[in-house]
């Protein structure tokens, strides 16, 4: 899913429905922008139906598993929140969350709606930890008039002959830098530390990944290193792809290529350019995208459970999810098949939604992590910036990394 984030320095505390001392729940969240607006419309709707109060604390995502962390641990969890699917496998083992499993024999809410897929994460036998609000493939956006100017045939076109393969994605980058003088593709986010966002997917297109079915170490995999070695071409040899650090934006106009959620639309409503939605390229392994999801959760440790169900299953109610649908790729079928949602953004057609998105959930993955996924986390990051630099022995680094990861 697109991770929406305030600045890195700021938390808000953004209090609904009354003052802080009378707030009943605590609903903690990285949202930001119109999303962020939606919550508090639907946090101050809730306020008005059941006279509860609920006060939305916004953490940016850098920083939000780590506060949640340290909240939990004092003692000052909050009652439901947001939880990222890289961190559902800690917070579940270490059973800070509550299990939701009675919604399943809550007719009104009709659990039976969301894809069984869409639920494996959250779920360890019978037990339900939460229930996802976003379920989203990355797609490809691209630059129509770039691709014009640069003599190429889209991605989508690309798409429909079978030809839209990480090969014809590194020309068509190259071709763009060397025939208009703009960066041809950007795959990873501008945050090196959200650096699974778009880089999975090339790992899993390449045969590679973080890890491997054994929850090992598989950062130094053939597959893996195939896919580094593409993006370090196209960083060095091409110069067709932003090095890290560099600031270059899809929505400057400025960039041929960018992988994201659909969710990222919503900052291009004003762009300056002509552009569209494909799927992901092809690797040698297959078109493997990254689902990008993320969930409610009531925290075991919070003050008012009973509440934060109550409250958990206004947001998640299919009303509210077609709500909440216009940032988020809903889990619920019925929202996600309504014409209504593929009809939603005037500027992403509903064929293109259907092929970039909705055909690709097939073949989309969920990053599953460790337990010790916070501190992974961020050896991997310092790896990857030696990874990115010039001549980069990206082999011996990712042994050294691995066998670090490995021993956590």
């Amino acid at each position: 899913m697109r991770h929406r984030t305030l600045p890195a320095a700021l938390t808000s505390f953004l209090i609904l429905g009354g003052s802080a001392g009378a707030a009943d729940l605590r609903f903690s969240t990285w949202a930001g922008g119109d999303g962020l607006a939606l919550l508090q419309q639907l946090a101050q709707e809730y306020g008005a139906k059941t006279g509860t109060n609920v006060k939305v604390e916004v953490t940016p995502f850098a920083d939000y598993s780590r506060k949640l962390a340290v909240q939990i641990a004092s003692g000052d969890a909050p009652d439901i929140g947001w939880v990222a699917e890289r961190d559902v496998p800690t917070f579940i083992a270490s059973n800070n969350l509550a299990n939701l499993s009675a919604l399943g024999k809550d007719a009104s809410f009709n659990l039976n709606d969301f894809a069984t897929s869409s639920l494996a994460l959250w779920k360890r036998g019978a037990n339900l930890y939460g229930i996802p609000f976003s379920n989203s493939p990355l797609v490809l956006f691209y630059n129509k008039d770039l691709f014009k100017q640069a003599g190429l045939a889209d991605p989508t076109v690309q798409y429909a002959k079978g030809q839209w393969n990480y090969t014809n994605f590194q020309k068509a980058a190259l071709a763009i830098k060397q025939k208009t003088g703009s960066s041809g593709a950007r795959v990873m986010r501008l945050d090196p530390k959200a650096w699974a966002g778009g880089l999975l997917a090339v790992l899993w297109s390449s045969g590679g990944g973080v890890y491997d079915k054994n929850m090992k170490c598989n950062l130094n995999s053939a597959g893996s290193l195939q896919a580094f070695g593409l993006m370090q071409n196209m960083m060095f040899k091409d110069q067709s792809m932003p090095r890290p650090g560099d600031q270059t934006s899809f929505d400057g106009g400025k960039l041929g290529m960018y992988f994201d959620n659909i969710s990222y639309a919503g900052q291009l409503k004003d762009a300056g350019f002509k552009w569209g939605v494909a799927p992901l390229p092809k690797g040698s392994a297959g078109r493997v995208t990254q689902l990008g999801q993320a969930g409610y959760a009531v925290f075991s440790k919070g003050k008012n459970q009973a509440e934060a169900v109550n409250f958990l299953k206004f947001l998640a109610s299919k009303e509210n999810m077609a709500r909440t649908a216009k940032f988020f790729p809903p889990p619920r079928q019925s929202v996600l098949k309504s014409s209504a949602y593929l009809n939603a953004n005037p500027a992403v057609p509903a064929s293109a939604l259907k092929t970039a998105l909705i055909s690709q959930l097939g073949q989309a993955r969920v990053l599953q992590t460790d337990t010790n996924w916070l501190k992974a986390n961020d050896l991997i990051t310092g790896s990857l910036d030696q990874v990115f630099q010039p001549g980069a022995n990206t082999k011996a680094i990712l042994d050294r990394t691995c066998q670090t990861v490995d021993g956590l």
